[in-house]
Formats: C-alpha cells, sequence, structure tokens
C-alpha cells in the first residue's frame, strides 16, 4: 500500500489497498497517520455497500448518525444519502446544498463544525456521478494560517467563534440547507469553537472559522468580527493552497475535519442530473485552541 501525492496543497491517493480483500489492523494504523498528514485519502472506482462503508470507517474511530435525519439509510443508521434529487426525481434544493455552492470559496467548512465534539474525519463513496461538475474541492488552512500577519496571529489568541446550523445569519445556502433539518435536530445544531484551532495530530495550527457554518465572532465587536471572518476567509481563496477531486462512481474519499484541511462540493453540474452518494462520519473531541507566540 502506498501513499501518491495529489498536489502540493495536500491530498494523497491510496494504491495498492484492494477493499473487497479487507483491511488489515497494519493497514489502518498507516491511513489513519496519511489522513493527519495528507489531510484528505483517495480510493478510486471500488464499489462499496453501505455496510462496508461503516466497516471502513470504523477502522478510524466509533461511528456516529448523522443529524439530518431526513437522508438517514432505512437499515444503516449511521449512513446519509448526499443526493440532489428528491424521490420523485425532482430537483432537492435542500439536498443539493449540504456543503455545496456555486462560490466554493463561501462553501469551505469541516464537517460537524456545529458540534461542540465536531467529527474526525467523513468518508464519501460516489453512486452516480453527473457528466460535468460537481467536484469536491479542498483547502489547507494550516498553510493559510502560515500567511497571516503576526499582528493578526496576536490578535486571534482566545477567540472563539458561533457555529450553528439551523437558523444562520450569515450564509443562505446553510440556513436552506438546514431547512431539511426536523425540530429535534435544530436545536442541537450548535456549537462555540476556538477561530484557530491546533490539530490534534500534527500539533499544527490551522484557520477553523469557515464561510459556511461561522456566524460570528464572540467578545468583539459586530464589525470587527465581520472583519476579521473576511480577512481569514480571503486568505483561503488563494488556488496554490487548494486542490479539488473529479469523481468517478466507486470512488472514496476519506478527509480530517480536525483543523488542517476545509473542502466544499460544487454546485455547478446540470440539475436534470443525478449527483448521489453515501457517507458516514468518524467521531471526533473536543477542539484545542492555538496560542500563537511570537
Amino acid at each position: 500500500m502506498e501513499f501518491e501525492p495529489i498536489s502540493d496543497a495536500g491530498g494523497a491517493e491510496i494504491r495498492g489497498l484492494e477493499l473487497e480483500a479487507g483491511v488489515s489492523f497494519e493497514q489502518a494504523e498507516l491511513i489513519d497517520e496519511a489522513l493527519g498528514r495528507f489531510g484528505a485519502l483517495l480510493i478510486r472506482e471500488q464499489p462499496l455497500s453501505p455496510e462496508r462503508l461503516v466497516t471502513l470507517a470504523r477502522l478510524l474511530g466509533p461511528v456516529q448518525p448523522h443529524v439530518q435525519r431526513a437522508y438517514q439509510h432505512p437499515d444503516v443508521p449511521e449512513v446519509v444519502f448526499m443526493t440532489n434529487q428528491k424521490s420523485d426525481g425532482s430537483f432537492d434544493e435542500a439536498g443539493a446544498r449540504r456543503g455545496a455552492l456555486e462560490d466554493v470559496n463561501r462553501g469551505w467548512h469541516s464537517d460537524l463544525s456545529y458540534d461542540p465534539v465536531p467529527a474526525k474525519a467523513t468518508l464519501l463513496h460516489a453512486l452516480d456521478v453527473p457528466s460535468s461538475g460537481g467536484n469536491t474541492c479542498f483547502c489547507n488552512v494550516t498553510a493559510a494560517y502560515q500567511r497571516l500577519p503576526n499582528a493578526l496571529k496576536r490578535e486571534l489568541n482566545g477567540l472563539r467563534a458561533k457555529f450553528p446550523y439551523a437558523g444562520h445569519e450569515r450564509n443562505r445556502s446553510t440556513a436552506v440547507a438546514a431547512s431539511a433539518l426536523d425540530k429535534s435536530a435544530q436545536g442541537q445544531t450548535f456549537a462555540v469553537h476556538p477561530v484557530i484551532n491546533q490539530h490534534c495530530g500534527s500539533h499544527q495550527p490551522g484557520i477553523y472559522v469557515n464561510p459556511l457554518m461561522t456566524s460570528r465572532i464572540l467578545d468583539i465587536s459586530d464589525s470587527r468580527s465581520e472583519e476579521l471572518l473576511e480577512t481569514l476567509f480571503e486568505v483561503m481563496t488563494d488556488r496554490r493552497l487548494q486542490w479539488e477531486h473529479r469523481w468517478r462512481e466507486g470512488d472514496t474519499l476519506i478527509w480530517d475535519n480536525r483543523g488542517g484541511v476545509m473542502h466544499s462540493g460544487r454546485l455547478d453540474y446540470p440539475k436534470e442530473e443525478l449527483r448521489r452518494f453515501i457517507r458516514t462520519t468518524v467521531s471526533g473531541a473536543k477542539l484545542t485552541p492555538y496560542v500563537f507566540k511570537g
């Protein structure tokens, strides 16, 4: 088994791994280590059932059901469908906007950042892929943090931010996606996290606030909160910090949600074509704020 880097910004393809034959404990350890090193891992064109996807995820840690119960798999509760179509074949606006936007730079996020204990990793497996568009994009937010001036790094020390899913105040697309939540779930999708997080594996700092889920930085004025958020989001727009994956049916992506990388789907495919995936999430741990001492 080898890890072939995808880009200078991050990501790697796993080669020599045959999921049909099973994954050994030693291979799982290597995948876990590589996840923190590369931020996202790709397994090409190996079809998986929902049960097999959960089995793979459990090699990285405990698996948790997703809050979006409207898209939950009927037989495997740890799995949700990511789809742009309703059961009658019509376009599902709320489903399509779950983690995807027309403008990727307004869609960067870490999964479950609205949860007090965010996810460690997400596994996404392609069932149906449109003829064009719909890529999943990534941004190296550890590298983005390093580009900030020292004065700004010092100002960010100790700052925390709000991460709501339902009732979002800054991003309309987030509010649309959250409209599919049931009433009980709407009350469970709010968290406060550090603006800058220290990755629990690499111990490197990374920007954790994101344009899809963060609504406000706490304990400063509204105007300064907005200025800081826009400054942090702007540095993420540098294409040299980004890479993206063009899907094929049977592809599986595993990505890190602990502060080193963010992702966003592209909402740029033909809307009459089906884009459908299965997804599961590995549980994580509370975040650790990073303190700049320079």
